[in-house]
Parts: C-alpha cells; structure tokens; sequence
C-alpha cells in the first residue's frame, strides 16, 4: 500500500495560492509566469511543453514554456509525429494507464524505455515528470512535460500533477482561446517593454554588443544599458540570455514596430 502524500501548512498555503493565479490566466505571458513562478514552487523544472488536441489518438499540436533558449532544431525534434519525444511519452503514458509518467537518467526499473532514456539524456532533459488531463476526451485533450526538474521525481511530484492537472488544462485553454479570439495577445504582451525596449532586445537577439546597438539606435552605449537593466527587471531574469529566451517565449520580438 503506497503511503499518502501530505502537504504542510506552507505547501497549501502556497497550493491555495497557486491555483488562484491559475484561474486569471488568459494570456501567453500569464501562463509563462504562473509557470516559471507559482508552479515551480510545486515542480520545480526548466522547460514544460504542453501538448493540446487529440491526446488519446496522438494528434496534437505543442507550446513550449522554457527559462532557456531551446534550439529551433530540438524544438521541432521534440514535437516531430512520427519520431519526436511527445508523441512516444504520450503514447507511453496511454500504454501505462494514463497515470503521473516520472522518469529519470539513471532509469533504475525503467523496463522497455532504454532508447526514451537515451533521448532525454542527449536533449539533456534530465529528470522528467508528466501528465495529461485524461478525463477530458476527443479533440481537446492536453498533456504536460516538465523536463529539467531539479531532483528525482517520486510519490510527492505523481500526487501534485494529479492535484493540478485540472488548473493546467484550464489555464492553457484559455490562453488558446484568447489567442484564437481575433485578438492579439502578442499586442498584449507588447506592453512589458517600451517600443524602445523592444528594438534594443531585437539587436541583443541579434547578438550585437551595447556600442553595435547604440550605432544602430543613434543612442548612448550608457542608454543601451540602461534599457537592457529595466528589460532585465521587468522580465524578471539576470542576464542577456535569459532576457532573449523569455522574450522570445513571450513573442515579445516578433513585431514589425523595430525600426
């Protein structure tokens, strides 16, 4: 018999918490930010892709939330139908019985996922915790990977997925509804960062140096980093790459508002 999971004092508060900031998310930013905020706190992780569509037929499209820049090449790797890594988690996850799917790189009892466990180890993913929303049937099913968490997941990560399964297929449908609504969240989200801000971040993408930008900018290297600090601040991250990936994440410079 498995021993149950108790959540302290702090761990409901914190649970309360969490799943209060999930029911005011409509928007890609807010998602990243519950997710990067109040969700770590329960699994702490780098990178949750979030499947949507026909789960039980293997028939979904993916968004991807991640602290760090993911290569392009990795990206559509991960996703590919025929071979990527969502389509056999979930598949492996179907053939388990629709239950939390923890897995690790020592991949002790991992009976039959050799060539899994050597994926994730050469994505260098890490441990590895997922879930989907297995009551919910047909075309708008969603399942949940978080890779790079930061310890081996056990009894406590299984029971939290179960226990917010319900917020985070809720929160990433409204997000796509918002989205599919004819009005734009790239907009939206826009307005974390000055039209200033968002030029100088397009250039740092483009891997120019502060001197490079404020040439192109006809402003100041002292300006240029002053717009990267409040960048950095606004973002909430700590340095050049960390700001490119969330704002990326984010589309954040994906605007024809550069020049």
């Amino acid at each position: 018999m498995k021993k149950p999971v108790r959540l302290n004092n702090q761990d409901l508060e914190h649970l309360i918490v969490t799943i209060e900031t999930s029911l005011t998310i409509n928007k890609r930013h807010q998602f990243f930010l519950w997710a990067q905020g109040a969700l770590q706190g329960f699994i702490p992780h780098e990178t949750l892709f979030c499947a949507y569509g026909d789960i039980a037929r293997i028939r979904f499209k993916h968004e991807t939330f991640s602290r760090n820049v993911l290569n392009a090449q990795l990206e559509q790797s991960v996703g590919d139908p025929a071979n990527g890594l969502l389509p056999r988690i979930v598949d492996d996850w179907l053939r388990a019985g629709s239950v939390p799917w923890l897995l690790s790189p020592e991949g002790g009892g991992h009976v039959g996922r050799r060539q899994l466990l050597a994926d994730l180890n050469r994505y260098e993913f890490g441990h590895v915790a997922a879930h989907g929303a297995k009551e919910i049937k047909g075309e708008f099913g969603s399942f949940f990977v978080f890779v790079g968490l930061a310890a081996s997941p056990g009894a406590r990560e299984a029971y939290l997925l179960e226990l917010l399964m319900p917020y985070l297929h809720m929160a990433l449908y409204r997000m796509l509804a918002k989205e599919s609504s004819g009005k734009p969240d790239d907009v939206a989200a826009v307005t974390l960062l000055s039209k200033r801000e968002i030029q100088v971040l397009h250039w740092v993408k483009g891997g120019k140096t502060n001197q490079e930008i404020g040439q192109i900018l006809d402003i100041s290297p002292p300006t240029v980093k002053n717009h990267l600090q409040n960048i950095m601040r606004k973002l909430n991250v700590n340095n050049r790459a960390q700001a490119v990936g969330k704002a990326t994440t984010l589309r954040l410079v994906a605007h024809g508002d550069l020049t």
